[in-house]
């Protein structure tokens, strides 16, 4: 049971680590190829480290911020995920679950979440792992967003599942907006308002292209787009990672790819270019077979790493939390975020979820 001081240090530093402060210019697309869809992103951040985690199905989870009658969220994973972040275990910025929902994060400083309710609060980048966790598709997150509401962000994000629903899913004005079918005609999102993005791209500005403005990276990311004709599997994932080129900065730290319909996870890294993926058909997710497993996101390894993820490391994980913090906001003792990173530690399994039940 957390103290009332270490729940107040632990929102503390999941509200650091889901909002800092520094500008964040990632660009996210997703385009169909035989019925399914292909899912890219970029992160850009001065902050390069970042870790990959297999996260099981059947753990039993809690959050730690109460909505107003007092009442703290809690669920057990019904999917298994893979997810990549900046800041450490259950963080995502990113994903895939088993059932082929994908998500990726984007700064939107017009963020203005929704006031505290009724509902129990999860910290942006904690509420994603919840959704990774319990939803197959973007129903699932329309049901869910009703139970939980999310907190502590800065940020806006695009997530598509298998089927081939999309969303945006912005808080604007206090209000969670889900833009989804004909409101989303195309499905791309950068660092402006989809809305600010989609009147840009339909006023068919001419003159030079600014390379790193949100509306021109979301402008050419919808012209890519619209010239995607279906290929191979390999040639479709090329094609996405070609059209996160034509938007990469500098400071672009990762860029990662779901091929949905095969369910793997491509990942290109600012430290190793070579191509890697995760076989999430390969992966046991099962609680039962121990704890997670975590990969350095820049480890020098090429084609499938499925098998080369190490167990779980509290010591690798709390040094890099440390770093987070230390380059986000300085001076958070070392003491305080070794206790909040306890609460993630204390997930305990449920053996009985054994299975994913997607097609």
């Amino acid at each position: 049971m957390m103290t009332t001081k270490s729940r107040a240090a632990f929102v503390l530093i999941v509200l650091i680590l889901a909002v800092p402060p520094l500008l964040r210019p990632c660009s996210s697309l997703v385009f169909f190829n035989k019925g399914f869809p292909i899912f890219a992103t970029n992160y850009d951040n001065s902050f390069e480290p970042g870790q990959l985690f297999i996260n099981r199905r059947g753990l039993r989870k809690t959050g730690w911020e109460a909505g107003t009658t007092g009442q703290i969220a809690s669920w057990t994973s019904r999917y298994g995920s893979v997810t990549i972040a900046c800041a450490g275990y259950q963080l995502a910025w990113g994903g895939m679950n088993e059932a082929g929902l994908c998500f990726s994060t984007m700064s939107l400083s017009a963020t203005r979440v929704p006031p505290s309710d009724e509902r129990p609060h999860l910290a942006g980048a904690f509420w994603w792992q919840y959704i990774l966790d319990t939803c197959a598709t973007i129903e699932d997150l329309r049901t869910a967003a009703e139970k939980v509401r999310i907190s502590d962000t800065e940020d806006h994000y695009l997530v598509c599942d298998r089927t081939g629903a999309c969303a945006v899913v912005e808080c604007l004005e206090g209000r969670m907006i889900i833009r989804t079918g004909p409101d989303l005609p195309v499905r791309a999102l950068a660092n402006a308002t989809y809305g600010e993005s989609l009147a840009f791209w339909r006023s068919k500005p001419d003159g030079p292209v600014d390379s790193y403005s949100s509306v021109h990276r979301f402008y050419r990311l919808a012209s890519g787009l619209s010239k995607f004709t279906e290929r191979g599997a390999e040639k479709a994932v090329e094609y996405a990672f070609g059209l996160l080129a034509g938007v990469a900065a500098k400071n672009t730290r990762w860029s990662f790819v779901c091929d949905t319909g095969n369910r793997v996870f491509y990942l290109r890294s600012s430290r190793n270019q070579r191509l890697r993926r995760i076989d999430l058909s390969k992966v046991d997710f099962a609680c039962g077979g121990g704890g997670g497993v975590m990969l350095d996101a820049h480890a020098p390894l090429s084609g499938d790493i499925t098998g080369a993820f190490q167990p779980y490391s509290h010591d690798e994980v709390l040094a890099q939390l440390v770093k987070a913090l230390a380059h986000f906001r300085p001076g958070l003792p070392k003491e305080v975020v070794n206790q909040a990173l306890g609460l993630f530690e204390s997930f305990s399994c449920d053996p009985s979820i054994r299975s994913c039940p997607v097609s």
